[in-house]
């Protein structure tokens, strides 16, 4: 085992274009979690009190942590995905610039969750923008594993989709019952997403135990 880990980080070592193409993608997270800092700003007319910068700002910093944390998660997803791949593939390319996409957009649905007009729209958006990268996230992680097949350890089929089934689907329901810090939503919409969430553990635990 330890001769082959040393040949999968030798071989990886060895794609000069996979490592330039994670350094570059790790640029575009650094970026993008920066910019979330800089469009943070004081609110108009604040006298100087805690009291009023919580109440005139509460929902600007709640929408930070949010996509703070989304962003952070997406990356360590990403780093690890990366980790495991052995060689540079065109598909991979392709699909990673889509997620990097939806991660430069980040910032700017950020903004949009605390500029008036906020309406049902507002979170639409952004939850469709997480579930974008999402599937993103997914398919990038299909490709290398079912089609491209470059992904290390060996695994099986039924663990590798459960992964992918995590990467794919987890942020976006994740995402959206924290929306509900928000706005209230309808329990169908909360418990249907708390379903999601419930079932993608159950069934990645089913498969780690199943196919070890």
């Amino acid at each position: 085992m330890t001769e082959v880990a040393s040949d999968h980080d030798h071989e990886h070592h060895k794609d000069n274009s996979l490592d330039r193409l994670l350094f570059f993608s790790d640029g575009v997270f650094a970026i993008a979690i920066t910019l979330l800092a800089i469009e943070l700003h004081v609110p108009h007319g604040w006298d100087g009190t805690w009291a009023t910068l919580v109440r005139e700002s509460w929902q600007m910093l709640a929408a930070f942590v949010l996509s703070f944390a989304v962003v952070g998660i997406f990356w360590n997803a990403h780093r690890r995905l990366f980790m495991g791949m052995t060689r540079f593939t065109t598909g991979v390319f392709v699909l990673n610039l889509a997620l990097l996409g939806g991660i430069a957009l980040m910032p700017f649905v950020t903004v949009i969750m605390y500029t008036p007009p906020v309406t049902i729209q507002t979170f639409a958006i952004y939850l469709g923008l997480v579930s974008l990268i999402g599937l993103a996230s997914g398919l990038t992680y299909g490709y290398a594993a079912f089609v491209a097949k470059v992904m290390r350890p060996h695994r099986h089929p039924v663990r590798r989709l459960a992964i992918m089934l995590m990467q794919t689907l987890m942020p976006g329901a994740c995402c959206g019952l924290s929306l509900t810090f928000f706005a209230q939503a309808p329990f169908w919409i909360t418990g249907g997403l708390a379903l999601i969430v419930v079932g993608l553990v159950v069934f990645l635990s089913w498969a780690n135990r199943r196919y070890p």
